[in-house]
């Protein structure tokens, strides 16, 4: 039987980094998701997202990663 992927099993909220994008932009949401994939590469080995209606929410696998993300965004968070 196969494991579950690690972000299905993430549960500690230190990981998570939610980016609302309501009253945004085109450009402001594409420099936001490239910001993220410079730093950390194609989602599935350090992170994973999931968009909703009104926010995006990116999943790290570490917590050291997510405080990066959040320091990188942190004018957009």
């Amino acid at each position: 039987m196969k494991s579950p992927d690690w972000w299905a099993t993430a549960t500690d909220p230190e990981q998570v980094i939610i980016v609302h994008w309501d009253n945004q932009n085109n450009a402001w949401w594409n420099e936001t998701c490239a910001d993220v994939l410079e730093v950390f590469g194609l989602p599935g080995q350090r992170f994973y997202y999931k968009p909703y209606e009104q926010y995006m929410t990116f999943t790290f696998k570490s917590k050291k990663d997510a405080e990066l993300c959040r320091v990188l965004l942190s004018e957009k968070i």
